[in-house]
């Protein structure tokens, strides 16, 4: 971390690039909520302004999905972010270097599915197929990868979604005092313990080492953003546990997959980390809109939009630079909440969290505790300055509990109906509505 002790400037730009990654990639999260799932077309049709505030929320579009929120909520990818986030938190040992245990992040993806962010008492929402399909199985907890590996098998080896990529960019800010192996490392752990598919590994190395280099002033122009992306790729290829992790196969299932060529191709992972536009990633393509090449492109392109508009001229406040790229990538539809994590991330990071828009910052619902939860892990990080940093002692809120105990099966059957009254009630009122206006429309009511 000596790179933090070059000047006060630059370990308070550390400061700000940190939070901004964190903070940035729960705003995309939200603000991606508006359009998640819907086409370009129907975007456009909804949201016709392209404008959006959480401080003076714009209201949804009404649908059964959108029922499940409320403006200013994050969905499933900033929850598993966060899970991150309090398991660093609650095994942080200064004296030996904190590094995330892949089953303790297993074991609270498996609690989450369940009981949600109990420190919140959230439930869970937006829950992944293979998500789903993998943390659900009883014998996960046995052996996450090889569980997740026997569940990417069955797919024909064709799964490669985006649920690993969406939580692991607070690895970016975890690692940045350590090396750029050492990162890569994380992020493979990490996200193998639901997506062993390389394209979903090799994407959250890149996406992760892209924010700890932005955060350590390394990632500064489009060329060292090519760099990483050549690395990651070599990192992973070299790799044969990663590259063919059907190679690891024994039993039944070997005999099917050991010969097979790797799903790891460098032509197709080139094309999309060097996308030219958001239009030719098709990204409401309703087969295809969670491929994890989709997310990572939308991700890297943004960051290389964000570095072009800052090259050409100076920008007087800079928080448009995040909410119009931002913005444009949602009105494409798709998989809008996902995609605007990742890209939240690498973005928020770029500008600092000075420079997010404070509309929609300061509408988050609960931002206070996030922002608390962000500034203590740049603390044990080590990003703050050490007069500056928390207190060591242990936060209720990182057990696996969140301090608040497990739901009992009752209180989880409970919860669940009043979830469902909640949105029968809003749908009920909609259609209530709806028999108001259509009564109101026509001749009768000329004579009322």
């Amino acid at each position: 971390m000596d790179f933090l002790d070059l000047h006060p400037f630059v370990r308070s730009t550390a400061q700000d690039k940190a939070i901004g990654a964190i903070i940035g990639a729960a705003l995309g999260d939200s603000i991606g909520l508006y359009t998640e799932f819907l086409p370009r077309t129907e975007c456009l049709r909804t949201y016709p302004s392209a404008r959006f505030s959480l401080v003076e929320p714009t209201p949804f579009r009404e649908d059964s999905h959108r029922d499940k929120f409320t403006p200013g909520d994050w969905t499933d990818d900033t929850d598993q972010s966060l899970l991150l986030i309090l398991s660093y938190l609650h095994h942080f040992a200064p004296e030996n270097g904190t590094v995330l245990n892949a089953q303790d992040i297993a074991l609270r993806i498996n609690i989450w599915v369940t009981q949600g962010m109990r420190c919140l008492d959230r439930p869970p929402l937006g829950i992944g197929q293979t998500i789903g399909r993998v943390v659900l199985a009883p014998e996960y907890l046995e052996d996450p990868e090889g569980l997740a590996l026997q569940v990417w098998l069955k797919t024909n080896r064709d799964a490669a979604p985006n649920g690993s990529l969406m939580r692991t960019h607070p690895l970016g800010v975890m690692c940045v005092g350590r090396s750029l192996e050492e990162t890569f490392q994380s992020a493979a752990d990490v996200g193998r313990v639901t997506h062993v598919d390389p394209r979903c590994v090799v994407s959250c190395c890149l996406a992760t080492a892209l924010v700890r280099g932005i955060i350590r002033g390394e990632v500064l122009c489009e060329k060292d953003i090519d760099e990483l992306i050549e690395k990651a790729y070599n990192w992973v290829d070299a790799r044969d546990e990663l590259k063919n992790p059907d190679r690891q196969v024994t039993g039944e299932l070997a005999d099917d997959h050991v010969e097979l060529n790797s799903r790891l191709e460098y032509e197709e992972y080139q094309r999309h980390c060097f996308a030219e536009t958001l239009s030719e990633l098709q990204l409401d393509d309703s087969r295809k809109m969670g491929y994890v090449y989709k997310c990572l492109a939308t991700a890297i392109l943004c960051l290389r939009y964000a570095m072009r508009q800052e090259s050409s001229g100076p920008i007087p406040g800079g928080s448009e630079i995040f909410e119009d790229l931002i913005t444009r990538l949602i009105m494409d539809g798709g998989d809008a909440d996902t995609n605007a994590c990742a890209a939240g991330a690498l973005l928020g990071a770029w500008v600092g969290y000075s420079r997010l828009p404070a509309h929609w910052e300061r509408g988050l619902n609960n931002r206070d505790w996030l922002l608390q939860k962000v500034q203590t892990l740049i603390s044990r990080v080590g990003i703050l300055e050490p007069h500056m940093q928390s207190s060591s002692e242990v936060d209720p809120d990182t057990a696996l509990d969140g301090g608040r105990g497990m739901l009992k099966k009752a209180e989880l059957d409970m919860r669940e109906f009043e979830f469902v009254k909640m949105i029968l009630e809003k749908q009920q009122s909609r259609r209530e509505a709806e028999e108001r206006v259509r009564k109101g429309s026509g001749l009768g009511k000329w004579f009322k």
